[in-house]
């Protein structure tokens, strides 16, 4: 289980108080690129609110200021490095408050450019201010709810282009500098304002909306509705952009007439940077992209940037337009951002697509539940605001919306968005906002559900066990969560059971509610189902684990209606091991008809069971058509650790049309722990591929491997001038392969490195490592980085390393050995056995059945998956 997630230090944090209301601010700056520094002035207009305050304090982190000036005037003020506060008396009502000063931003605005280890860096200037960093670069009010028009008179070197928010008011050149004048007439917070500054190509495109934008001033109505498009992008790169962007505009129309609400500001540009901290950022008006979501033509074969796009698209409604009150309510703009991914490929792919989606977002959640902590969606107890962007915020919540919306029906779940977005459209909002909405339009108390979903931690772990018997379907269904840390012992559980009539193939639907610790149910049922899919539309937020008789989950594979009625049935088969089952999974995992995600877990199902029957059939749909399930496949070969294994997957991992393919048949090699895989490693290792994704995996599968000799290979991978990826794969693989001291002071020295994301998976190799020792150098770190998700990591590791975890992961291997060796033994047993039975002659041929099970041999299982990528980045 999950450790608290607030620090006893964690502090718990309230809205700010708001003297003076910021209606504008007026940055006039000049961007220095070799002193990676800016200058300039910031003109703010200020509206009292408070009639007794006589001062404005405002974010402001270390400036040199020149003067501070009201109406032109000295004004007196006080500075401490990090508060600029400003006497305004106790007459004035209006204000502008100038303040002329210059920084070098350790935060907030980032340079780039070539050095002799990366020379193919672009010279670039990029802002990224989520969560409170526009402090950095201009003073403010840095929090959510404040919201201001703004501007921007942007200096850079001439042949340069600078994107900022709102409309280009002006551009000029200046000897040899070029001024971008930037305009924003809507109000937005201080993390939304960007500059991005660099030689981009240029392509344009246009959306058609229907209707008015809401509150839009006359200035800004798109004329004729058309929404004009930009997409920024590194030169020679246009090809990849126009594949990549395509549907941009069409996403824009959807989500206008979805939500009744149209695309609601002035243009909409997407520029991509390099070196980005994050997968996107949604900008008002103008979003960055990562340098990774522009696909090659081999990459779009099984990886979709559309996912992304879809995100960061949606936060113009959900985030710009309404804007959560505080940090705490942050799930407001990132859950919906996260659904409205699922929603958008519902909508072009299908609902099948929508469910797996969905399906998968749920195991992430449930991956950082289970393994890191377990904290209330909405929760005012953290350290940094970035603490709280995690699976809780993002995927948990995108999964609230999900149920609220397969309970409510989709015709008053949109109604109600529609309704929350067009009363708060401008403002701020918090979870009550949403949740009085959704009453309003549907006339249901949905308070219990928002306090279980959003304000309590935890989810309801499930046990259902099916059984029929006399007329009569008996439903037996326990809650095994355990009470602590402020998870409840018993949730109220929405239960759906689709009952399929065995002569009729009709489908008849059972609601039951599980509001104790545990109940059983009876269902008059006169014939015996079919079958039955528990929780045909996953309303329940939770763990569930249904045992059901194996004809009926066979049944249900084949017959399921739906595409997740099917994959529910191909993972619990997983846990069947009979030559019916194996023929069933093998059945579909070859039909090339069937759903992509339904034939994925066919394929992890059969490697689950390592059954020779299975191994064969894995081998056989190596070469089927899509690359998603090919990918599956070779995961699936890599749990037999067998030479046959290896011989299977070498071909995949050499060459396949798919570059993921070819990474996940790499890692494959790596976890069948065969020698011979060593070779082919190093030289996959060094294939370049579309984000390093084919040398990662290669990582990962020397990794798996355990052969010390790639200890040398792993070490220089993970110095600078290497790919980002690459040393973090590297680095993540290094305590794998060693335990010493070197390789605990290899990784502390790499805790000093410029790159935030390198640092956090350094962080998690030193835990991996499990050495006490790192602590002092983690603290050390800890006490000076400025990413607080590097923090974040830092005090977790610091707490679990020489404790309990050591001890979990001890006995997690401990495990894992007896099961190898009982399967060893059980091989072994097996052998023995049939020999013994063709000793005796012909009477030997009509053995049980069951001897014929235990024949099968079953490998070794494998390590446990890495972890997923972070959000927010291109789906694959």
């Amino acid at each position: 289980m999950g450790r608290p997630f607030a620090f006893s230090s964690s502090p718990r944090h309230f809205e700010r108080a708001r003297p003076f209301a910021i209606e504008h601010i007026a940055l006039d700056l000049a961007l220095d690129f070799d002193d990676r520094s800016v200058r300039g002035s910031a003109t703010i207009q200020i509206r009292r609110i408070d009639p007794e305050a006589a001062s404005i304090e405002l974010d402001a982190v270390g400036f040199a200021i020149t003067s501070v000036a009201i109406g032109g005037k000295a004004a007196r003020h006080t500075y401490d490095g990090a508060r600029l506060v400003v006497d305004i008396g106790s007459n004035v009502e209006r204000a502008a408050l100038s303040v002329v000063y210059s920084a070098t931003p350790r935060k907030g605005l980032y340079f780039l450019d070539a050095d002799e280890h990366v020379p193919t860096r672009p010279k670039q200037a990029w802002t990224q201010f989520q969560e409170e960093d526009a402090r950095h670069v201009f003073p403010c009010h840095d929090k959510p709810h404040a919201k201001m028009t703004t501007e921007a008179r942007v200096r850079v070197p001439r042949g340069f282009y600078v994107l900022s928010n709102g409309a280009l008011a002006g551009r000029e050149v200046d000897g040899e500098s070029e001024v971008f004048h930037w305009k924003m007439d809507d109000p937005h917070p201080s993390y939304l304002v960007t500059i991005v500054a660099g030689e981009f190509s240029e392509i344009e495109a246009v959306a058609r909306v229907e209707g008015d934008a809401p509150n839009l001033e006359e200035t800004v109505r798109f004329e004729g509705r058309q929404v004009p498009l930009t997409y920024l992008v590194p030169k020679g790169r246009e090809a990849d952009a126009e594949r990549t962007f395509a549907r941009t505009p069409e996403m824009i129309a959807w989500f206008s007439e979805l939500l009744g609400v149209p695309y609601p500001w002035n243009k909409y540009a997407q520029v991509v940077v390099s070196d980005f901290i994050f997968g996107g950022m949604e900008n008002t008006t103008a979003t960055t992209m990562y340098e990774h979501i522009l696909l090659d033509e081999r990459a779009a074969i099984d990886v979709t940037s559309d996912d992304l796009i879809a995100h960061e698209l949606a936060h113009q409604w959900f985030g710009d337009l309404v804007t959560c009150r505080d940090w705490s309510e942050g799930w407001l703009n990132e859950g919906f951002a996260t659904f409205m991914e699922h929603v958008w490929r519902e909508h072009h792919l299908g609902r099948d697509e929508y469910e797996y989606g969905v399906k998968n977002d749920l195991a992430s959640y449930l991956g950082e539940a289970g393994g890191r902590y377990r904290r209330p969606i909405v929760c005012q107890d953290y350290d940094a605001p970035l603490d709280l962007f995690d699976r809780h915020l993002y995927e948990k919540g995108g999964l609230v919306l999900h149920v609220l919306r397969a309970e409510l029906g989709d015709g008053l779940f949109w109604k109600g968005v529609s309704t929350y977005l067009q009363r708060h459209a401008r403002g701020v909002v918090e979870t009550r906002d949403l949740l009085r909405a959704l009453e309003e339009v549907s006339g249901r108390s949905l308070g219990r559900r928002f306090e279980e979903l959003v304000h309590r931690p935890g989810h309801p772990e499930v046990e259902i066990q099916l059984s029929w018997e006399d007329g009569v379907l008996r439903c037996a269904a326990k809650q095994t969560q355990a009470a602590a840390d402020g998870v409840p012992s018993a949730f109220e559980v929405p239960i759906v059971l689709s009952i399929v009539d065995p002569d009729t193939r009709e489908e008849r639907r059972e609601k039951l509610r599980l509001a104790a610790r545990a109940d059983s149910f009876s269902i008059p049922c006169p014939s015996r189902p079919r079958f039955v899919v528990v929780d045909p539309e996953m309303r329940i937020l939770g763990d569930v684990t249904v045992k059901a008789p194996a004809d009926m989950l066979r049944a249900q594979l084949v017959e399921a209606p739906t595409g997740r009625g099917r994959w529910l049935a191909a993972h619990a088969l997983g846990n069947v091991d009979d030559p019916p089952s194996i023929e069933a999974l093998a059945a579909r995992l070859l039909d090339d008809a069937e759903f992509w995600g339904v034939r994925v877990e066919c394929a992890e199902s059969l490697g689950r069971l390592r059954a020779r029957e299975g191994f064969e059939v894995l081998v056989k749909a190596r070469d089927v058509a899509h690359a998603k399930v090919r990918r599956a496949v070779v995961d699936a070969l890599g749990r037999f650790r067998t030479t046959a294994a290896v011989e299977a997957l070498k071909p995949k991992a050499l060459r396949d049309e798919s570059y993921l393919v070819e990474a996940e048949a790499a890692r494959a090699l790596g976890k069948t722990r065969q020698p011979a895989a060593y070779e082919v490693l190093l030289d996959v290792m060094a294939r370049p591929s579309w984000a390093d994704v084919i040398a990662s995996g290669a990582i990962d599968g020397l990794s798996a491997l355990r052969d010390d000799r790639a200890l040398p290979h792993l070490f220089s991978r993970t110095r600078y001038g290497h790919p980002s990826r690459v040393r973090r794969a590297a680095a993540l693989a290094i305590p794998k392969l060693a335990t010493d001291r070197r390789a605990r002071e290899h990784l502390e020295e790499l805790l000093d490195d410029a790159d935030p994301i390198l640092r956090m998976d350094v962080v998690r190799a030193l835990s991996d490592l499990g050495d006490a020792r790192s602590r002092s150098a983690l603290r050390a770190r800890g006490e000076i980085d400025l990413d607080a998700r590097v923090r974040r990591r830092i005090r977790e590791v610091v707490r679990d390393l020489g404790g309990e975890r050591k001890q979990h992961d001890a006995l997690k291997e401990t495990v894992e050995r007896l099961e190898n060796e009982q399967r060893e033994l059980r091989a072994r047993l097996s052998k023995l056995e049939a020999q013994k039975a063709g000793s005796k002659g012909p009477e030997a041929s009509r053995a049980p059945k069951a001897k014929a099970k235990a024949a099968r041999t079953k490998p070794d299982a494998p390590r446990k998956k890495a972890e997923a990528p972070r959000k927010k980045t291109p789906r694959s």
